[in-house]
């Protein structure tokens, strides 16, 4: 099942637009994928995908998000509320 979610980054909710702020702190942007030599536990956090396009802090967005091991699950779980919840 793919869930396909239609709201702009520009005008987040409050909670998301906070939670991104959050993320954004510090070294590494959460829009950057986890670095391929990054040892990840192998878990599965199930089928949700997602993809964010647009601008940030005026820099261009194209980032894909998965659920597919522990870094990818934190990584999106990160960004909740921004992106949603999964449980």
């Amino acid at each position: 099942m793919t869930r396909t979610i239609a709201r702009p980054l520009s005008q987040p909710t409050a909670a998301g637009g906070a939670a991104v702020d959050r993320a954004t702190r510090g070294v590494r942007s959460p829009w950057e994928p986890v670095s391929a030599d990054t040892m990840c536990t192998q878990m599965h956090g199930g089928p949700q995908t997602a993809r964010v396009t647009g601008t940030w802090a005026g820099r261009k967005v194209d980032a894909s998000f998965d659920r597919s091991n522990g870094c990818e699950i934190a990584r999106w779980d990160s960004l909740t509320p921004a992106l949603p919840e999964v449980r």
